[in-house]
């Protein structure tokens, strides 16, 4: 959309009919939603009682081999009460985020620079909003003026609220949206309207779409301070299979790995960040899972580390692509290309402007 809430294009069940009413192929263009927060729950209760072990922070590890000649990792923890604790791993996995410890610590921030898109992004959930029938419960919608950009979506069902947003009997009952803003701004502004906290990033919001098309001015006003969050956005240049399988010990035969942003940072304007970390955690589970199994049955084993350099070639291979469309994005969708005419994805509408 425009400000104005003209409509410059559309795809989706908008265009295509429900799942129901097409092809099976046609069926599976159709993307399956899921609150992040909802996944981890759902992930959590499958676990065994303490498998996860929260307060901890990660300080330090080492690479040990043993008398069997096996290996292990020693890892070095502070925790809650600040006492440094120990304990040992077959294999270490950084699954940690952005500004990974165990990236840092294994392949060294300045092999794997942070490099900024250029932007900020404001995020918020909200009640679902009461004056426009882009908040069905199933629209998602995005608005741009050629610099600042929102997106919306639902987050959670009528009757079914997960973030809290509701702070009246009101607007109890209605589900739930969660909104994202972003626009260009220079790195040091960016970090200082983060540092600046909640309050200060919404009325930042407010200022540049509160007299936007509806439902953005009531999605945003009735947006609970507790529930917006920003922070400059940031990725890393693409990293290597062999200085991840090296890294700065220069150890081939390194037990220690890394996935998610840990490995393999991306902006989030393609919203496959949460989606290849997943892919990640189930490749390296099955290599894993299939090298214990032949070191039990008596099969052909590969060996640990050896599985370990498979998963990192085909985890970076996979994703490289993603970090550089969500690049690619954070720069067009702050363009005039954002309201392009075109049913079709922004990609598509930024390739096109490309081409011409």
């Amino acid at each position: 959309h425009k400000t104005d809430g003209s409509v410059v294009g559309q795809w989706g069940l908008r265009v295509w009919g429900r799942p129901e009413t097409k092809t099976k192929k046609e069926a599976g263009r159709q993307n399956a939603h899921i609150a992040r927060q909802e996944l981890r729950r759902m992930l959590l209760d499958r676990l065994e009682p303490g498998t996860v072990q929260w307060g901890y922070r990660l300080k330090d590890y080492k690479e040990i081999v043993t008398n069997d000649g096996e290996g292990e990792v020693d890892i070095f923890l502070r925790n809650e009460s600040n006492e440094m604790v120990s304990s040992k791993a077959s294999v270490l996995v950084g699954a940690d985020g952005i500004r990974s410890t165990v990236c840092r610590l294994k392949v060294g921030d300045d092999v794997f620079p942070l490099r900024y898109l250029d932007c900020i992004v404001i995020l918020g959930i909200a009640p679902t909003p009461t004056d426009s029938d882009l908040a069905d419960g199933e629209t998602v919608f995005q608005t741009a003026d050629g610099q600042t950009r929102i997106y919306a979506m639902p987050f959670s069902g009528a009757g079914a609220e997960t973030a809290g947003a509701a702070s009246n009997e009101a607007e109890r009952g209605r589900g739930e949206m969660m909104w994202q803003l972003s626009f260009p701004l220079h790195e040091t502004d960016a970090k200082r309207l983060s540092s600046e906290g909640p309050a200060a990033l919404k009325a930042e919001a407010l200022a540049r779409c509160g007299e936007w098309h509806a439902p953005i001015p009531e999605l945003l006003r009735s947006t609970p301070d507790r529930l917006v969050s920003g922070y400059p956005v940031y990725d890393r240049d693409l990293l290597d299979a062999e200085s991840l399988r090296y890294g700065q010990q220069n150890n081939e035969r390194s037990k220690v790995t890394l996935i998610g942003d840990a490995a393999h940072p991306m902006s989030p304007f393609k919203g496959q960040g949460a989606n290849q970390a997943l892919l990640d955690a189930v490749l390296l589970a099955r290599t894993l899972c299939k090298t214990l199994q032949a070191k039990g049955d008596g099969s052909e084993v590969t060996e640990i580390e050896d599985a370990l350099a498979e998963f990192e070639s085909e985890m970076l291979n996979r994703s490289a692509a993603k970090v550089k469309a969500s690049a690619d994005a954070a720069k067009f969708l702050h363009t005039e290309v954002a309201v392009a005419e075109g049913n079709h994805p922004r990609c598509t509408a930024a390739a096109k402007a490309a081409a011409e």
